[in-house]
This record gives C-alpha cells, structure tokens and sequence, in this order.
C-alpha cells in the first residue's frame, strides 16, 4: 500500500475555515431572528460583528489543531521518507492478518528485500541520491503491488511487503517480478542497481510474528550468501 496522496495543509486549512465561516454566519442569522423576532431585543452592529470575528478565531485555531493532530497521526505510522507505513505499523498489520487466519483459515506470505550494495550509492553519490533511489524503489514496487498488499520500509534500505491470501508460489512470483522491475530500471545519476528477496509462507500450526520474521530474515541472508540479486524461499 503506497501512501503518497495527500491533501495539502494550505488546502486543508482553507476547507477548514470555509466550513467555519459557513458555520458562523448560519449561526450568526439564527442568533439574529431569535433576538429580534423571539426576545424582541434590539440587534445592533457591534453585537453582531463581534461574535462572527471570536467565532472565526476559535475556528482558525481549531482548524491549525486538526491539522496538526493529522500531521502526528501520519508520522506515527508512516515513514517520512517514502510515505509509505514503517516497521512499528506494518507489525500491526501483521498481527492482525495472523490473528484472521489463525480464527478463520486461510495463508498469507512475507516478501522481505533490500538493494545490494546500497552503502556505494551513498558513499559514491551522495545522501541525497541514496534517498532519492529509496524513493524511486517505493514507486516501482507499489506500482507492481495489489491494493491489499501491504508495504512498509523496515529500516535503512530493507523493504517488507505482506501479501494477505497468497502462498509461497504466489510470492515467489510477485518478489521475482519486482526484483527483475528493480534491475531493469535505470535510477538517474546512480544507474543500475540490483535487490535480493527473501520469501516465506505463514504457517498457522507453528508460527508466530517472531518465527515468521526470523524465518523470511534467513531466506534473504540465503539471497545474499548465494551472489544476491535473487530470490529465496524458506
């Protein structure tokens, strides 16, 4: 799940205090019916305009509050490089896609990857480029990956991805597509890298979070023992 779309904060605050305002002078025409008609008071300017410019200043700040609130709620479950979710939310998931098949049945599988040799991009071209190439890598997997899918950046350069009702064979289809996608493409400035993969299949009899983790964490080691770039099971 690729997590890039945004709504820009200006536009965000604009709708916020639009909606405000609207809000304000509905209330502001009912407070002057119920005066005059209801209460039969005098309604002067200054009792008027005075509420509408507290109401609009309570409303700016609240709007400036939600937003706010918005920003910490993303960066609690999304990386704020790529945008995608990071490792403390993908485990979330995981545990709530554990807990399903464990009640009802079903499978799901566990792509782990990172780029070979990545210290060179940073060490040869630079921090910038380094992440620039991250984010490149998010674009080319989301593309490839289904909506239920769920990806998220574990750490550094190291990728997972959770591929709900998919098994081993399924998996091992889906990271091999990406990690040809990864070698095709021709990052600017840096040129073309490589990825290695490990896969595994959640098993509902003997597996838990941590079990699945070192399982799919060894079949990348086995990746990168065996020359990287490539596929590996267990």
């Amino acid at each position: 799940m690729f997590m890039s779309t945004e709504v820009a904060p200006k536009q965000k605050l604009f709708s916020y205090l639009l909606y405000i305002s609207m809000s304000c002078f509905i209330m502001s025409v009912l407070n002057i019916i119920h005066t005059v008609a209801i209460l039969r008071i005098d309604f002067t300017a200054i009792s008027f305009i005075i509420p509408i410019i507290a109401g609009l200043i309570f409303g700016f700040m609240l709007a400036h509050i939600k937003i706010l609130s918005e920003k910490l709620s993303t960066m609690a479950y999304t990386d704020s490089l790529t945008h995608i979710y990071n490792r403390l939310h993908f485990s979330h998931f995981l545990d709530a896609e554990i807990d399903k098949v464990k009640r009802y049945g079903g499978t799901f599988s566990v792509i782990f990857f990172d780029l070979d040799h990545f210290k060179d991009v940073n060490d040869n071209f630079g921090h910038l480029a380094g992440d620039e190439v991250l984010e490149k890598i998010t674009e080319i997997v989301s593309s490839a990956n289904r909506s239920a899918d769920i990806f998220a950046r574990y750490g550094g350069e190291e990728f997972i991805i959770l591929t709900p009702e998919t098994d081993l064979s399924g998996a091992l289809i889906h990271a091999e597509r990406l990690r040809n996608d990864i070698e095709k493409y021709e990052f600017q400035n840096v040129g073309r890298l490589t990825s290695s993969f490990g896969v595994t299949e959640f098993n509902a009899e003997k597996d838990d979070e941590e079990s699945l983790f070192e399982r799919v964490d060894i079949a990348l080691y086995m990746a990168k023992e065996n020359g990287r770039n490539r596929v590996e099971k267990a």
